[in-house]
């Protein structure tokens, strides 16, 4: 699990070099007037991968809700299960 946490963070920080490296502005003394197309855009594209994100996200809602209800029933079964082991194993001891 920490592998995992770890192999994330490293990425989200790689990503995040990416996004600056696109906020660098030219060398030079800029003015504010120049700068702003630069990051309209830049924050533009970022709005729209959020967004088309958010969308991955919604379109994979009824995937992951299967999935949880099926954790669940094989969960419960588990433990349905484990209680009657020991429920029969305790009858066996007596």
């Amino acid at each position: 699990m920490m592998g995992a946490y770890f192999v994330a963070t490293g990425v989200s920080q790689y990503l995040g070099s990416v996004v600056a490296n696109f906020a660098q502005m030219p060398a030079g003394n800029l003015d504010p007037l120049e700068s702003l197309p630069l990051y309209t855009k830049l924050f533009t594209g970022l709005g729209w991968l959020a967004a088309a994100g958010a969308l991955v996200a919604v379109l994979l809602l009824p995937l992951m809700r299967k999935l949880s209800r099926e954790h669940q029933r094989c969960t419960d079964e588990a433990r349905a299960d484990a209680r009657q082991n020991a429920a029969m194993s305790g009858a066996v001891a007596e």
